[in-house]
This record gives C-alpha cells, sequence and structure tokens, in this order.
C-alpha cells in the first residue's frame, strides 16, 4: 500500500512539472509578451467576465487567475451581482473593477472594448453593468458624463440658482432642552439618471452625501448639514453668489447658520429669531411650527437686485440652463406643408414669475428671443427663430457645454438642427427622423 502512495505521487508530480511546462499559462510562454497588451478575446455572443492581470493573487469571482493572462469566464449577468474583476494596471498601479459587455480585445489606451470601470462596487449605477451599454437612437446609459469632470465654479451656482435649496430644518425632539432640534442644510435633488453629475457636484466642494429617495429610489440628493461642511458651501457662494432671487433665501440661510454656530439657538430667543427667519424661507412654517408658535413674526425677506446681463457669466449660465432649461422639438399640423406637418425647435428657459428681470437680462445677453407668461405664474424666455438657434445658442452650448443628462437632450436637439438645416424635415423620411428624435429626449429618453 505504501508503495502505491508513493506511486501515485510521483505520477501527480510528473503530470504537474508537465502542465507547468507546456500549459499557457506557462510563465516562461506569457512574461515574453509586452506587460500592457493583452490577447483578443473572441466575442462568443454569450456574457462574458474579463480578469485583467493582478500582481496580488486575488481570488476573483471564484476564479484565481494564477497566470496573469487575460482570462474569459462565460458567466450568468443576474448572478454576477455587484462582483468585478478586481485589477491593478502593470505600469501605473491603479486597482479597477471591470466587467466585460461587448467588444474584442483589451488594447493600452483601450480603443477596442467596451467596458465600465468603477473605482468602488458602491458606485454601481446599475445592478446589471451591460444594461448601461445597450445604446440606441432613443436609449441612453445613465453614466452619460465621466465621473471625474471638473466643474466651473460659476456652473455649480448657476445649477444651483436652478435646482439646490437653502433649508432650516425645525422639529420637535424631546432629546434636547427646549424640545426642538434645529439645523440648516443645503441640497440638491435630481433624478437618478444624473448620479454622476451630483458625484461631480459632491467632488468639487469636497464635503456632504449622496442619498437615494422616494418608493423606488428613483430620486437623489446631494446633502450637506455639518456645520464645519457648510462653511465650505457659505464660502463658494459668497464668492461665487446666486443670481436669482434665490439670493433671498440664501442670505435667510446663512443668517440662520450664525446663529446655530453661535450656539444661540439653544436660548428660547434664539429659537424664536430661527422660527422668523424660517417664516420667510422657502415654504415658510409647516402647521406644527404655526401652532407652535402662534406669536412669531416672520422676518422681512431681502431685496435682490438683479445685475444687469453684462455681469452674467457664460458658465453660470450653461448652468442654470442645466437646471431650468429645455431643448424642445415640436411637431405641428400644418396646412401650409406639402406633408401636412411642420417642426418648430425651440430653446426654452422658466423661472418663477418673479424672476422676470433676469429674464429680460437673458434677451440682451443673447440678443434674440422673448419672453412670455404663463398662467401657472411662471415666465418662459424662448428662442425659436431657427437662425437664432443655429447661429446663437448652438454655438454657445458648443463652447460652453451642458452636463449630464441635459447634455444629451443638446445632442439630440442638435441632430434636429441638422435635419432642418439641410431641409431634411421637408421630406417625408426627414419628419420620421425628427419624429424619432422627439420621442427620445427629454422626459421620453428611456434610461436603461
Amino acid at each position: 500500500m505504501t508503495i502505491f502512495i508513493i506511486l501515485v505521487c510521483i505520477i501527480a508530480l510528473l503530470f504537474l512539472a508537465i502542465n507547468l511546462i507546456f500549459a499557457p499559462h506557462n510563465p516562461k510562454v506569457w512574461l515574453r509578451k509586452s506587460p500592457e497588451i493583452r490577447d483578443k478575446l473572441s466575442n462568443s455572443g454569450e456574457l462574458l467576465k474579463l480578469l485583467i492581470p493582478s500582481r496580488n493573487g486575488n481570488v476573483m469571482s471564484g476564479w484565481t487567475n494564477y497566470s496573469c493572462m487575460v482570462t474569459s469566464q462565460k458567466i450568468l449577468e443576474k448572478g454576477m451581482d455587484y462582483r468585478g474583476s478586481k485589477s491593478i494596471t502593470v505600469q501605473k498601479n491603479i486597482i479597477v473593477k471591470e466587467q466585460r459587455v461587448d467588444g474584442n480585445w483589451w488594447g493600452i489606451n483601450l480603443p477596442h472594448l467596451r467596458c465600465t470601470l468603477v473605482g468602488f462596487e458602491r458606485n454601481y449605477p446599475v445592478r446589471i453593468p451591460s444594461n448601461q451599454m445597450n445604446i440606441t437612437r432613443n436609449y441612453s446609459t445613465l453614466s452619460a458624463e465621466p465621473a471625474n469632470l471638473k466643474l466651473d465654479p460659476w456652473f455649480v451656482t448657476g445649477f444651483t440658482d436652478g435646482e439646490g435649496s437653502f433649508m432650516l430644518s425645525i422639529i420637535k425632539d424631546s432629546k434636547y432642552k427646549l424640545g426642538w432640534r434645529v439645523a440648516c442644510i443645503f441640497a440638491i435633488s435630481l433624478s437618478k439618471v444624473d448620479l454622476y453629475l451630483l458625484n461631480n457636484i459632491q467632488k468639487f466642494f469636497g464635503v456632504g452625501n449622496i442619498i437615494r429617495m422616494g418608493k423606488d429610489m428613483e430620486s437623489i440628493q446631494y446633502r450637506v448639514e455639518s456645520l464645519k461642511d457648510l462653511s465650505i458651501i457659505i464660502n463658494h457662494f459668497d464668492k461665487y453668489p446666486l443670481k436669482t432671487k434665490k439670493y433671498a433665501d440664501y442670505a435667510l440661510f446663512k443668517l440662520a447658520y450664525d446663529l446655530i454656530i453661535n450656539k444661540s439657538h439653544l436660548t428660547q430667543e434664539g429659537l424664536l429669531k430661527l422660527v422668523s427667519l424660517k417664516a420667510n424661507l422657502n415654504n415658510g412654517l409647516s402647521e406644527t411650527l404655526s401652532v407652535a408658535f402662534p406669536n412669531s413674526t416672520p422676518v422681512l425677506r431681502p431685496e435682490v437686485e438683479i445685475a444687469g446681463y453684462q455681469d452674467i457669466n457664460p458658465f453660470w449660465l450653461t448652468g442654470f440652463v442645466n437646471g431650468e432649461g429645455c431643448f424642445n422639438v415640436g411637431i405641428f399640423k400644418s396646412e401650409t406643408s406639402r406633408l401636412g406637418e411642420a417642426t418648430k425647435l425651440s430653446f426654452i428657459i422658466t423661472q418663477s414669475a418673479r424672476d422676470e428681470d433676469l429674464m429680460k437680462n437673458l434677451i440682451e445677453y443673447f440678443k434674440c428671443g422673448y419672453m412670455c407668461s404663463e398662467n401657472r405664474g411662471t415666465i418662459d424666455f424662448k428662442i425659436t427663430k431657427f437662425s437664432d438657434i443655429l447661429n446663437i445658442v448652438v454655438p454657445f452650448f458648443a463652447k460652453y457645454p451642458l452636463q449630464g443628462n441635459k447634455s444629451l437632450d443638446f445632442q439630440s436637439f442638435l441632430e434636429a438642427v441638422k435635419l432642418v438645416q439641410s431641409k431634411d424635415h421637408l421630406t417625408l423620411e426627414g419628419l420620421n427622423k425628427i419624429r424619432t428624435i422627439k420621442t427620445g429626449m427629454n422626459k421620453n429618453r428611456k434610461f436603461i
């Protein structure tokens, strides 16, 4: 029996030696290759998982990449969960996570492989990575913008003028001496499709958190509420001030912040001052606060003077349009058109009626467009003349690009502009192309 066991061990060692000498993962074979060039992978039509050479010898998704060669594995994508191939690039020593979703091979500058690169798995925008790669005319990926985009400070202010909120929270809480918990909160709320844009705003400030909201987690919010972090927010808006009437909210917010930072909120007098500030901030007092503080007197809302159009920064305007602007492609019935339908392109910015002076400034800034009032208490600034859209609007946003989902709408709008410019919209084929563009942009845009 002992001799038999020894014989089996010798045979096993022989097989191992042969494998090390002749198998494809023999170091003598793969070390001859350039460390930055990878083997070509066949596009089998089935879902594959790509492993890039790793020096740390980690076990990746249940497989060990001992050979340090590019390896393809057939895998059921739904069973993949959030796991990815953890890799360290050979020359740059950067850890990334990869999912191969289509394409052919990995090259030195990623020219031939479409994949998702995510530095940390909780940053995955979707559960099934390849879902964000199936792009058609009417579908867009959730990752419309690169995660490392550097935003201009004025863009951030303009975007906040459109989408930001300066809030004062006063909530009943028996844990506190006066029975009320107070906090200043700066927030920007968006749809989840603009996660990367919100991530870039968070990186711009270097503080705050992003949370998901709503029953279906369809909304996301960038939120800053610690006093230390809010000082960074306040410093920014002092240096790059808001241009709309929202500046009044910011001024009241800043007064509330000063009371809290000086611990005045811990006194009855200070708490009453905060209630008075909140009465004229955003939506005013809740029913609970109105009952609890029936004698509170709202502070006067600060008057905001709108500067002339010469003071409009183009990056501010781009940020503001990112929040409040719209690129509209319309198709309407026309008796004068040979096809019975005609195309109308519009660039629109909508604001509260209180910002009428700002809208007048936009007319001066663009040297075109007009205002129209809506019954819902808003004002629209519109540019509908095609020559103005072609010669003013398009070049402006080409020079000062939009970000996130709005940039996709602008690209769709630009396709329609080109069709109108070439007169293709006067043909049935061209009109149908514009119809397809219209049904795949703005609120009709589908993300997968």
